[in-house]
């Protein structure tokens, strides 16, 4: 009886814990109706998911030029033996994105990086934006808005985040999950990200991923 208890108890621990995941998951993948758009910038990441939404966004119509200037971070894939920038052209042309479309140079390591050099970067390049397509993964993709909202608020972003599902099992995206808890609030408080009201269901289930960390020695605050 003390045995199906015990059971029954950590079945319904790993049910709290998927709940919260997706729910933070959820939040953080903030998303937009595709508009047109002066340009798609892709932000860095360790998947090509974001070139892939990228390609698909060009193949539509919402913008004709398609920006990545990001090299090597800290949720970088480090099975890729050329920089990020580098990676996503590849398969944007394979997807059959024209070259001629795609704007890209070696400039940035890090998110607040990217933000404030992408604008500066697309202007030299001939164009003078004033909406912009947001691609990221989808756990990056309100911190992406976020950044780029505080070091160009005169520009208005629309978000469109990788097509990526959360893997539940994957001990990295409960780190990653946590990290970018920690970082808007972090971030914000240093002014490189716009301050994002984040409801205390939202908060709850971030505690609620930290807690399982921890209780497993998982936890850790280098995410600099």
């Amino acid at each position: 009886m003390n045995e199906e208890i015990s059971n029954k108890n950590e079945s319904e621990k790993k049910e709290e814990l998927k709940k919260a995941m997706q729910t933070f998951f959820e939040y953080l993948k903030v998303e937009d109706k595709p508009e047109r758009s002066d340009a798609i910038f892709l932000f860095g990441g360790s998947t090509v998911g974001p070139a892939e939404k990228g390609a698909e966004l060009y193949k539509k119509g919402y913008s004709e030029h398609v920006v990545a200037i990001a090299t090597k971070g800290s949720f970088s894939n480090k099975d890729w033996e050329v920089p990020e920038n580098e990676k996503y052209k590849e398969v944007l042309e394979k997807l059959k994105v024209p070259p001629e479309a795609i704007l890209t140079e070696s400039i940035s390591d890090n998110t607040l990086v990217e933000a404030r050099e992408a604008i500066p970067f697309i202007r030299k390049n001939g164009i003078d934006p004033k909406q912009i397509i947001i691609v990221s993964r989808p756990i990056h993709q309100r911190r992406a808005w976020a950044t780029f909202q505080e070091q160009h608020p005169e520009i208005k972003y629309i978000n469109c985040p990788a097509d990526e599902p959360l893997d539940m099992d994957d001990l990295d995206t409960r780190k990653r999950l946590v990290a970018e808890a920690e970082r808007l609030l972090n971030y914000s408080k240093k002014g490189d990200v716009k301050k994002q009201e984040i409801p205390y269901s939202i908060l709850r289930a971030a505690a609620r991923i930290r807690i399982d960390l921890k209780n497993n020695g998982e936890y850790t605050t280098d995410y600099h």
